[in-house]
């Protein structure tokens, strides 16, 4: 055979032979080796990922004994948390597992473990610190919940400090899995180090919300000074942008934590304004409800989806006519007593003769008290009476601790009660826990369907709506979406009074709906259709928010459709080859729930790395599905698939 230009002696050949031996057997000593150490470095993660997984059982039973009220169990639960991490921390950090960092695709294995052992770490250290602060409380938990008809108002503030220690763990906790990598991942270890990234995220703005809450809460429940709020009745069976109409108003004093009503009149019996002679709580606000008689008319005054605006424009119109200084202004739905009936049990009126409980009170309230009262004044006078019974009831129990508390938070987070005040410090926590009920979405792209019933009666008792919102993400960071309305109406034409069913506009059994779809700063109208027909909608923007109007009649037992196509130029962040977009849904609280889709279409090319919780991924479409109830945040990363990832699809799409 040649080789180099002449012939291979036969005494050159041996000699190849050997060196070709020496190397095979140096690359099988190395590649003995390396197995070897890989072998070690996966039997020290399989231990981590052991200790990980102890660590995570003991955090979610020290959570379920939190939530359940077992303080010293939750104590004994993050400690030992606290103890397992530290080991897990200890061996994601050993020399062979910092070898191990150098290998591909082991190495970021081993990095996330490492940042999930030290953020575990901290997890139980906010959470010790909680039980603990709990556990020097007079009483322990006890002493957190509503006693002799007032809250605790002591109680809580003395947790601002724990609060503010457990929120700095927290972040740290967050910083340790950020810093972690996100691609390049087994499965299993990216859904872990996601799922962490989630909740930790939802642990620190819960921390700071609540250590913001607990210093506040003293001045807001008149712990110096008596505080003095508009409090009104909301009924969603007659729909409003910040939830129901107002129909009957109050005024709650806080003082030393103790809450008691005024007597309960329907809101007709306010002063009404001209729209010029009562001041704007801003300008949006003024050019987009004068025409419904806002601010100064009571019964419109809540067409916005914005709380916080519709509560300065009360206080303003308030101040206007006349009144008393007020401190802020709450409001509460059907739903509110429910959740706290829940706890109390039923609760027996005398006059006028009513039971009323968990499973009667929402119906009782928004429809059946009109054929059994017509008198509105009776009405409105058994509205207040019930409010006052279960407020009552409610705050004077003793014990049943964690019901009681989780009944108040839910009230609250799903928005059925809701709360202003002009305290500042107190309004920025609310901000900041995402509890104001406002249209002002942390950054990123926002979806609204807002619905004001403009029948004129309670047909919105008897209407099931679902909305649909496909986004579809473009190269280049625009996106465009499609987002299909659907209201069905089932109200009746007869058998119910025509305060309840009409006619008031149209025919009775009409539902008359005002919808405006809400998107995000930069989107445009595309085009628009109404039960399959092109149609021009109004134009309008609130707070830097667009959005998009139709106001159409849905017959009885009718549904009526509305599309909306938009596209959103610069939607999500990234470059051509990674990229990250936010969505913001806003709730509307509606008698029937409301149940929604959301699709999100990954930009060409790119496929889903992390999603929130809640969303379900498949290829390059992550999917929501549920019941709107409350503001519901998501987000997704994703990015263009490295050539290893794009060879293994291929390979796989041969198999």
């Amino acid at each position: 055979m040649k080789r180099s230009g002449h012939l291979m002696t036969t005494d050159e050949e041996p000699r190849n032979r050997r060196a070709f031996r020496r190397f095979f057997v140096l690359l099988v000593v190395f590649i003995g080796l390396v197995a070897g150490i890989v072998a070690t470095v996966a039997v020290a993660t399989l231990r981590v990922r052991d200790d990980l997984e102890e660590g995570r059982g003991a955090l979610e039973g020290a959570s379920r004994a939190l939530m359940d009220g077992r303080i010293a169990n939750a104590t004994d639960s993050f400690e030992d948390a606290l103890g397992v991490f530290r080991t897990a921390d200890a061996e994601a950090n050993s020399r062979l597992s910092t070898v191990g960092r150098y290998m591909p695709v082991l190495g970021r294995t081993l990095d996330v473990t490492a940042a999930l052992a030290d953020a575990g770490r901290h997890a139980a250290r906010a959470g010790l610190a909680m039980s603990t602060a709990i556990e020097r409380l007079p009483g322990g938990l006890e002493a957190l919940a509503p006693s002799r008809g007032a809250f605790p108002i002591g109680a809580f503030s003395s947790l601002a400090e724990p609060l503010e220690a457990a929120r700095a763990d927290a972040t740290l906790a967050l910083d340790a899995i950020r810093s972690s990598p996100a691609a390049l991942l087994p499965e299993p270890v990216a859904d872990a180090r996601r799922t962490a990234l989630d909740r930790f995220e939802e642990v620190g703005q819960a921390l700071a919300s609540w250590g913001a809450f607990a210093l506040g809460l003293p001045e807001f429940a008149g712990g110096d000074e008596p505080r003095r709020y508009l409090f009104f009745a909301e009924n969603p069976a007659e729909l409003r942008g910040t939830g129901g109409l107002w129909g009957a108003y109050s005024i709650l004093r806080l003082e030393a934590g103790r809450l008691s009503f005024s007597r309960f009149r329907p809101i007709q019996t306010l002063r009404i304004l001209s729209p010029d002679a009562a001041p704007s709580p801003n300008p949006d606000y003024r050019r987009n409800y004068e025409r419904w008689g806002a601010p100064g008319y009571w019964l419109n005054m809540n067409m916005t989806p914005d709380f916080p605006s519709a509560a300065r424009a009360v206080l303003g119109t308030w101040k206007a006519i006349g009144g008393e200084p007020l401190d802020g202004v709450l409001t509460a739905d059907p739903f509110t007593l429910k959740y706290l009936l829940d706890v109390t049990g039923e609760i027996r009126l005398s006059r006028p003769p009513v039971v009323v409980t968990s499973e009667n009170v929402v119906a009782l309230l928004s429809n059946r008290a009109f054929a059994r009262f017509p008198d509105p004044r009776i009405r409105k006078a058994l509205l207040g009476q019930v409010a006052i019974a279960v407020f009552d009831r409610f705050l004077a129990l003793e014990g049943r601790v964690v019901p009681r508390l989780r009944a108040m938070g839910r009230s609250v987070s799903d928005g059925h009660l809701k709360i202003y005040t002009v305290d500042t410090s107190m309004q920025e926590a609310i901000e900041r826990a995402g509890l104001d009920n406002g249209l002002r979405p942390p950054g990123g792209d926002l979806l609204g369907v807002i619905v004001n019933g403009g029948a004129g009666g309670k047909v919105d008792f008897f209407a099931r709506r679902s909305v649909r919102h496909d986004v579809t993400l473009l190269a280049g960071s625009d996106s465009t979406a499609l987002t299909v309305t659907t209201i069905e109406n089932g109200a009746p034409t007869s058998g119910q009074p025509s305060y309840v069913i009409g006619p008031h506009l149209g025919r009775a059994g009409d539902n008359i709906p005002l919808i405006s779809v809400f998107c995000g700063q930069q989107c445009r109208l595309v085009r628009a259709e109404r039960d399959g027909n092109r149609v021009s909608l109004f134009t309008g923007s609130e707070l830097g928010y667009p959005y998009y109007q139709d106001y159409f009649t849905i017959p009885s037992e009718r549904a009526g459709v509305l599309r909306v196509h938009t596209e959103t130029p610069g939607s999500w962040d990234g470059d051509a080859f990674r990229g990250s977009y936010r969505l913001a849904v806003l709730g509307q609280t509606t008698i029937r729930p409301t149940r929604g889709t959301v699709r999100i279409l990954a930009p060409p090319g790119m496929h889903f790395t992390t999603w929130s919780e809640g969303l379900s991924v498949h290829d390059d479409e992550a999917t929501w599905e549920g019941v709107l109830q409350g503001d519901l945040m998501m987000e997704v990363s994703f990015e263009v698939p490295s050539l290893p990832v794009r060879l293994w699809r291929a390979l796989s799409e041969q198999f």
